[in-house]
């Protein structure tokens, strides 16, 4: 009924394949994932040596010896390598500092009157050209109050300013009539003249006013802002006033110090110093951020030890020849101590924190002591000046019929 199935049929059923291989063994994916997924490094603690083997500079291994067997630690020649890029990059900024250092002392020069030695690298032409481009933008910030040349208070600041720079031989002032109107002199009023021509006093030819071998023209320009107790200098002769000022100055030998100072900038070339200057701190940062100083750090560091104690000296130095510049001119230097005791008073009575730490001037109190101990010698300048008797028996004769201080004492007697 049924047919049989072969035996050799039931045999090759049966054989058995071989079980298959992978060819590559999987392992079970780790239970944490690792927290580095970059190489390892080995972690190190580098200081500097308290004793720098300055014998390994060249790069070599110290031996063992007398206090130093074994390896040593990192020292600062290893980690000035590491933060410039190696020992090559480490002779580069070596010679750059070494040219930077040459170039500084090259250009080191004395000041006018206090022979003090200071870094100029900013000539005068330069200097003329910043005082230049102030000018005209002074001019057009304020050109609706300008006060005319032949205005009272102008002509008032003016004499004053004649006799300070005529006095020292600093040049001589434009009158009023060689100003001519400021609406001749700022473009947005459509002037004819050429701005080369009126801001640096040429003929027509681009000359500067100020060059070597000729004489400075100064022009004083007195601004209707009563807000303002401010006056200024510019480099090239160009002398603002601000009538905000004027209360404060209170008489000719209050604004004579507040002229005297701004016109010492001048003398000083404090202005090319300061630009000057702003190149040696740069340098300075640079090079404390390359050695791994933070820069914010830095900045506050060459800040508060560089930048603000030059600037509180320019001032105070200016405060010591405004004094013998005003003295020669004949004004009376004893005035400027009280000029600015009106100027703490106008400015809360010196009710402040009254420091100068943070400050681009020194402090008023600091001012005023300073000026009286200056007070002697420029009581002698005055005394030696050809107006010396004249302005002393003048001084004389105010005190005896007013004793009080009347007409030169009060703080609005003249403005």
């Amino acid at each position: 009924m049924f047919s049989r199935i072969p035996k050799n049929t039931l045999k090759v059923a049966s054989i058995r394949l071989p079980a298959p291989t992978p060819r590559f063994l999987v392992r079970p994916p780790p239970l944490s994932r690792p927290l580095h997924t970059t190489p390892r490094l080995a972690a190190r603690y580098e200081r500097f040596d308290e004793r720098p083997s300055f014998g390994n500079f060249g790069g070599g291994s110290s031996g063992g010896g007398a206090g130093g067997g074994g390896p040593r630690g990192p020292n600062l020649w290893t980690y000035i390598k590491r933060r410039v890029g190696g020992e090559r990059a480490v002779w580069v900024y070596g010679i750059g500092i070494g040219a930077g250092g040459v170039y500084y002392v090259a250009h080191l020069e004395r000041v006018p009157e206090t022979n003090r030695l200071r870094f100029i690298d900013v000539d005068e032409a330069q200097e003329t050209e910043l005082g230049r481009q102030t000018q005209l933008q002074t001019l057009s910030e304020y050109s609706t109050a300008v006060l005319p040349a032949n205005h009272p208070i102008t002509k008032r600041v003016r004499k004053i300013a004649t006799r300070i720079i005529e006095s020292s031989n600093l040049g001589r002032v434009k009158s009023g009539g060689e100003m001519g109107a400021v609406e001749g002199k700022v473009p947005s009023f459509g002037g004819g003249v050429e701005m080369k021509d009126i801001f640096l006093g040429g003929s027509g030819d681009g000359s500067h006013s100020i060059k070597e071998g000729k004489e400075t023209e100064w022009e004083v320009y007195v601004i209707d802002d009563k807000k303002t107790k401010n006056a200024f200098v510019l480099p090239g002769g160009k002398i603002f006033v601000f009538t905000g000022i004027l209360p404060v100055s209170a008489n000719d030998d209050g604004l004579a110090t507040v002229l005297g100072h701004e016109v010492a900038h001048q003398v000083a070339r404090h202005p090319a110093e300061r630009m000057s200057s702003m190149k040696v701190l740069f340098a300075l940062g640079f090079l404390l951020e390359t050695l791994g100083l933070d820069v914010g750090v830095s900045r506050l560091l060459l800040t508060f030890m560089l930048q603000l104690p030059n600037s509180r000296k320019n001032e105070s130095e200016a405060d010591f020849i405004g004094l013998r510049l005003m003295a020669r001119a004949c004004f009376n230097p004893s005035e400027s101590t009280h000029m600015w005791e009106r100027m703490s008073q106008s400015e809360g009575g010196g009710k402040g924190l009254n420091v100068d730490f943070l400050s681009t001037h020194p402090a008023n109190a600091k001012r005023i002591k300073q000026l009286t101990q200056w007070l002697p010698e420029a009581q002698q300048i005055r005394a030696a000046s050809p107006c010396g008797e004249t302005a002393q028996n003048y001084g004389g004769f105010l005190d005896a019929v007013n004793p009080s201080g009347g007409v030169y004492g009060s703080s609005n007697s003249l403005w």
